[in-house]
C-alpha cells in the first residue's frame, strides 16, 4: 500500500517535471528574449514571462499531471471550479514571481551572475516549492467524479429549475 502510493506520488513528481520543464523552456525562452534582443530591464522581462509560463503550466498541469485531481472545496459548476483553480494557481505564482525576483535580484546585484544565469539557479531552487504548494495547497484526491473537471470544457451550466 505504501509503496503504491510512493510510486503514484513520484509518476506524478516526473509529470510535473516534465510539464514545468515545458513551461519553463517557454519562460526562459521569452525572459531571453524580452531581456537581451529587446533589452528589457530583467524584472519586467521576468514578470511577462512568468505571466505566460504560468498560464502554460496550468493548463498543461491540469491535462497532463492534476487531471484526476479536484480543486479544494470545489463546487457543481465546472466554470467556477475552474476560475478558483486558475486564481489559487496565480496566486501561488504571484508568491513565487516575488521569490524568484528576490533571488534573480540577488544573484545578479550581489553575486555578479549573468541574468540567464541568474534564472537557470532561481528556477531550480523555486521547482519544489511550486510543487508542494499545487499538490498540497490546490489540488486534492478526487472523491467526487462528477464535480470535478477532467478537462478544460468551461460551457456554462444551464439552470433546469423552472
Amino acid at each position: 500500500m505504501l509503496r503504491k502510493k510512493y510510486l503514484k506520488n513520484m509518476t506524478q513528481f516526473i509529470s510535473y517535471l516534465v510539464v514545468g520543464g515545458g513551461a519553463t523552456v517557454v519562460e526562459w525562452a521569452l525572459f531571453f528574449l524580452f531581456v537581451y534582443p529587446m533589452k528589457w530591464d530583467q524584472n519586467a522581462g521576468f514578470t511577462v514571462a512568468y505571466l505566460i509560463s504560468t498560464f502554460v503550466n496550468m493548463i498543461l498541469g491540469r491535462l497532463l499531471t492534476f487531471r484526476n485531481a479536484s480543486v479544494v472545496n470545489q463546487s457543481n459548476s465546472a466554470v467556477r471550479n475552474f476560475l478558483k483553480e486558475a486564481a489559487l494557481i496565480y496566486l501561488v505564482a504571484a508568491v513565487g514571481c516575488v521569490l524568484n525576483l528576490l533571488f534573480l535580484n540577488l544573484f545578479t546585484d550581489f553575486f555578479g551572475m549573468d541574468s540567464m544565469t541568474a534564472k537557470i539557479l532561481t528556477t531550480g531552487i523555486m521547482l519544489i516549492g511550486n510543487y508542494l504548494a499545487r499538490k498540497l495547497g490546490i489540488y486534492r484526491k478526487n472523491t467526487q467524479t462528477a464535480a470535478a473537471p477532467t478537462h478544460l470544457d468551461c460551457k456554462p451550466e444551464i439552470d433546469r429549475k423552472g
